[in-house]
């Protein structure tokens, strides 16, 4: 079997997480080289492989951007749970934080949020050299999702504010209005 075959293979398996390059070269067995002329010679009419750092993702074309958005828009919408959205928000602007870390903002246990946000592929592991708490850190599914290019783009703490304050005066209008 070509080795293109096989990192195709791979990385579909993967879906949105990615391979890293590391993992690619171990399992196909391929040379760094070698991995990055295979991608760049990759031509397949509604498949692409992109890279990001080190990390390898096998994604569709912007032509079938169309089809495949019929097709999820068909779909009822899986929506996070604000337990889960409480725990992503903690995450993200606290990575690496660990479990304790997470319970401790929250004031309450979070391991059925943190399971869901890991089997939904925003939130992953990621060890710390001696360090036994699990931490844990946002994908680049998570970017994805929620359009950002860095965590560099995720709202300030003053816009959040600003944001919270401005919300807090519309439902005190809608409770005086009722």
């Amino acid at each position: 079997m070509e080795k293109i075959n096989i990192i195709e293979g791979l990385l579909y398996i993967a879906g949105d997480l990615g391979l890293s390059e590391e993992t690619l070269m171990m399992h196909v067995p391929i040379t760094k080289m070698q991995l990055e002329n295979e991608v760049k010679q990759y031509d397949k009419e509604h498949f692409t492989i992109v890279n990001h750092g080190d990390m390898y993702f096998l994604k569709t074309t912007e032509e079938m951007e169309k089809y495949i958005k019929r097709v999820l828009d068909d779909r009822p919408a899986k929506k996070l749970s604000q337990a889960a959205l409480e725990v992503l928000a903690i995450i993200a602007y606290n990575q690496p934080i660990s479990r304790s870390g997470i319970e401790s903002v929250r004031g309450i246990q979070s391991d059925g949020p943190i399971s869901t946000l890991i089997n939904k592929g925003l939130v992953k592991k990621k060890n710390i050299t001696d360090e036994r708490a699990q931490y844990f850190e946002t994908t680049q599914s998570f970017l994805e999702i929620f359009g950002l290019k860095s965590l560099d783009d995720l709202p300030a703490d003053d816009m959040i504010a600003e944001q919270e304050e401005i919300d807090l005066f519309f439902n005190s209008l809608k409770e005086q209005n009722q």
